[in-house]
């Protein structure tokens, strides 16, 4: 088996480097989006505290101590990447007996995704969350029948590092908890790991609300969660075929005074046409000309530090005000948004990994200053039409849900849960719930993307390839049973 695998790390290293030489001799620049920009000014400024996570923004500025090119940023976390796709791939071999084939096809899942390559390539957090959430679910796997100390310590380092990456970890700590209590440890070591794990993000919660304040003015945990919640409440108030006046409290009425008249204008845009269409996107949290920005019209908002202190300064308001939209109206809030994006959540929009750059031929200063650009142009050398290719990726995810959903299904009829490693069947369990508690928290939490998905989808592809491998073996067995 350990040779096997290391055949397997052989081809993962090869394929790595194989991959990444061919991409950047056509993709010579990175790839830019409005939070890249946002994540170098964090790193240059060498800031703890900013709308997003930093936990990103370090990673930029370690690389940064060395070296600013972005070649090296972006083979680094493709590396990255392929590490922890490298345990996890390994950890699925301890869960239960892997046919060679499905061993082959979830080997090109991790490691040969056009998807994964193109978002090595991007200046976000994306591709660095996936590996950490990759090592992150491993630990849990293993923690079930490998119920070691140090294994478990390590897991709380890489919950931290996740809790610092991106807001969907949110969850996490929900779902090591609830696994921590099943493991078999003692109460003592239960106890104080949770403790442990309350206090360490407990404390890192207080200490970026503190900088918070210190950098934006304002006290609290995240400013993006405040004008994110009323993006939603007003996207679902935006799609309301009628809008009876609203005689709102006193501290909403100069925010709904600029929303009113906004999505009045929008009532003679046809749909097909409305910057806040479909599929659902954040249009009311950062396109400039939403009403909900301080400053309309503005440019480079993610990159402007006084305009981000004007986001903060309002988030609390704005947290409180799209709570009051929602309670105004529930139903239309869960017709308008929580309904659309349940949906979207199987069915992705491609976003900004269809196109190269937000389709520029440009960057923001920040980046042309950050990796020493001669000028701001970037280009490509194919032309990017190969990115019709994730056109396809909506379509995929919605096929992997299905193909894991019929898998659970079929297991579970032919009495799976009596034959399978018991590995195995632990593993299931806390795939399953992660997978129903990120489903509730995403359709709650924003907007849903396939760049959020892809995790999902890589986890969703491995256990469906398990689940109907056990199928198709134990079938026969099944029928012959019944017969007699």
């Amino acid at each position: 088996m350990r040779m096997q695998f290391k055949r397997y790390i052989y081809l993962a290293m090869f394929t790595m480097l194989l991959q990444f030489i061919v991409f950047k001799y056509f993709y010579p620049f990175p790839n830019f989006m409005q939070d890249s920009y946002n994540y170098l000014r964090s790193a240059a400024a060498n800031v703890d505290a900013n709308m997003w996570p930093v936990g990103y923004a370090k990673l930029i500025s370690v690389v940064g101590f060395f070296t600013h090119s972005d070649t090296i940023l972006v083979f680094i976390q493709y590396c990255f990447y392929h590490i922890c796709a490298l345990y996890f791939f390994y950890t699925l071999q301890d869960l239960t007996y892997v046919h060679r084939w499905v061993r082959r096809i979830v080997f090109c899942i991790l490691f040969l995704n056009p998807a994964i390559l193109y978002l090595s390539n991007y200046v976000t957090s994306d591709v660095y969350f996936i590996g950490i959430s990759l090592v992150w679910i491993s630990q849990l796997f293993r923690l079930v029948y490998q119920p070691s100390k140090w294994l478990l310590a390590a897991h709380l380092l890489v919950l931290m590092l996740a809790y610092t990456v991106r807001y969907h970890a949110l969850i996490y700590p929900i779902i090591s908890i609830t696994v921590i209590v099943f493991c078999p440890f003692s109460v003592r070591v239960k106890i104080a790991s949770g403790m442990i794990m309350a206090s360490v993000i407990g404390g890192f919660m207080l200490y970026t609300t503190a900088v918070n304040q210190q950098v934006m003015g304002t006290r609290q945990f995240s400013a993006f969660s405040g004008w994110q919640m009323a993006s939603n409440a007003v996207y679902a108030y935006a799609h309301m075929p009628e809008r009876p006046p609203l005689d709102v409290p006193a501290q909403f009425v100069a925010i709904h005074a600029k929303v009113v008249p906004y999505l009045d204008s929008l009532q003679r845009v046809p749909m097909p046409q409305r910057p806040d269409g479909w599929p659902m996107m954040a249009f009311y949290l950062w396109d400039p000309g939403s009403p909900l920005q301080p400053s309309p019209g503005a440019v480079n908002i993610a990159d402007n530090a006084m305009h981000l202190r004007q986001m903060a300064a309002v988030a609390p308001l704005y947290n409180d005000y799209g709570k009051y939209l929602i309670s105004q109206y529930p139903l239309q809030y869960f017709r308008y948004y929580l309904l659309p994006n349940f949906f979207q959540y199987a069915y992705p929009p491609v976003e900004n990994l269809a196109v190269y750059n937000d389709g520029r031929d440009t960057v923001w200063p920040v980046a042309q200053a950050w990796f020493h650009y001669p000028s701001n142009k970037v280009y490509t050398r194919s032309g990017v039409r190969e990115l019709v290719i994730f056109d396809c990726y909506p379509a995929l995810m919605l096929i992997v849900i299905l193909f894991f959903i019929s898998g659970w299904i079929a297991y579970y009829r032919v009495g799976g849960p009596s034959f399978a490693d018991n590995r195995f069947r632990s593993a299931l369990r806390i795939g399953t719930f992660y997978w129903i508690v990120h489903y509730g928290f995403s359709v709650l939490a924003s907007p849903v993307v396939l760049r959020y998905q892809l995790l999902n989808m890589i986890l969703g592809a491995a256990f469906g390839l398990l689940l109907w491998q056990i199928n198709i073996l134990r079938i026969p067995a099944h029928r012959k049973h019944s017969a007699a």
